[in-house]
């Protein structure tokens, strides 16, 4: 099992969390410990490095690897899987997260690194 922290479609309750089917939600409430910079391209979110602006809110997940490897093949060519760190409470966790890999001509930047509340989604 491998720890995941996600950021966009792939929280609870939104559209692409069919895809967790198999992980379990160890904590909703994380938030990255580094600042990064997250952006939305045809209503999916991209997170950078190198452009550090603030801490990206999302969930914390445990994954088998047959789900990993599904999602890592879902994620294909416009993200990568990274190790980083993670805050969830008063723990501070390592867990891998999805980074974008280049920029589109149109994305919006999230001001805050807060999906969920930039999209309206509860």
């Amino acid at each position: 099992m491998k720890r995941l922290f996600v950021y966009g479609t792939l929280m609870s309750g939104l559209d692409k969390n069919g895809r967790m089917a198999g992980a379990r939600l160890l904590c909703r409430d994380c938030r990255t410990l580094s600042d990064f910079s997250m952006y939305i391209y045809e209503g999916f979110p991209f997170v950078f490095e190198g452009r550090n602006r603030y801490r990206i809110k999302g969930e914390l997940y445990e994954v088998p690897a047959d789900v990993l490897k599904c999602l890592d093949e879902y994620e294909g060519g416009f993200y990568f899987r990274k190790l980083t760190e993670v805050e969830c409470g008063c723990d501070t966790i390592t867990a891998f997260m999805y980074f974008g890999r280049g920029h589109f001509f149109g994305m919006k930047e999230v001001s805050d690194g807060d999906y969920r509340k930039f999209s309206g989604e509860k």
